[in-house]
C-alpha cells in the first residue's frame, strides 16, 4: 500500500512539476523589428504607420504620418493650457465640494521636407498593416529651414517697407489737405 501511495505521489508530482515547463511564446509580430533602432548621427528618421483597407491609400498614409514624424522633430509650435479649478461650499457641517482639471494641448508643425526619402517598409503578418521609415539628412533639413526662415523674414521686411510707404502717404495727403487754401480770386 505504501508502494502504490509512494507511486501516485511521484506521478503527481511528474504531472505537477510536467504541467508547468512553459511553451515557447511565438514572437510578438505587431512592431517593425526596426522600431528601437536609433538614425545615425547625420540623419532624421519619421515613422508611419497606417491600417487602411487599400494599399495605395495605406502607403500615402503611412508617408505622410512619417513626414509629419520628421516635421515635429525638426519645428514645432506647441501649445498648451491646463485648466484646474476647485471650489468647496456650505455650512460648518454640511460642505460640498467639486473638483475640475483639464488639461488641452496641440502641436503644429511645419517645414518643407525636401529629401525626405523612404528607407524602410514593413508589414506585419496580418498583412493590413504597413509601417514605412523615411530618412532625411540632417544638414539638408537645416538648411531647408534655415532658407525658410530667411524667405519669411524678407517678405515681412517687404510688407512692412510696403505698410511705411502708403502710411507716409496717407500723412502727406492728411496735411496737403489741411493746409490747402482755397484759391482767392485776383483783383485787378
Amino acid at each position: 500500500m505504501k508502494k502504490i501511495a509512494g507511486m501516485i505521489l511521484v506521478m503527481c508530482l511528474l504531472l505537477v512539476f510536467g504541467g508547468c515547463k512553459s511553451t515557447p511564446k511565438e514572437a510578438d509580430n505587431s512592431l517593425p523589428p526596426w522600431i528601437n533602432e536609433k538614425p545615425p548621427k547625420d540623419m532624421i528618421w519619421g515613422i508611419g504607420v497606417s491600417d487602411n483597407t487599400q494599399v495605395q491609400m495605406r502607403m500615402t498614409m503611412s508617408d505622410s504620418r512619417a513626414r509629419q514624424d520628421i516635421a515635429r522633430q525638426l519645428q514645432v509650435l506647441s501649445q498648451g493650457m491646463v485648466i484646474d479649478y476647485a471650489r468647496e461650499a456650505g455650512g460648518i457641517d454640511n460642505t460640498a465640494a467639486l473638483q475640475f482639471s483639464e488639461s488641452i494641448s496641440r502641436q503644429l508643425a511645419s517645414v518643407n521636407l525636401q529629401g525626405a526619402v523612404r528607407d524602410v517598409v514593413w508589414t506585419p503578418r496580418d498583412g493590413k498593416t504597413l509601417w514605412v521609415r523615411l530618412k532625411v539628412d540632417k544638414d539638408a533639413a537645416a538648411k531647408a529651414i534655415a532658407d525658410g526662415a530667411q524667405k519669411a523674414y524678407e517678405s515681412e521686411a517687404a510688407r512692412y517697407a510696403e505698410f511705411k510707404a502708403m502710411d507716409a502717404l496717407k500723412f502727406m495727403d492728411m496735411q496737403l489737405e489741411k493746409n490747402l487754401t482755397s484759391p482767392q480770386p485776383v483783383y485787378q
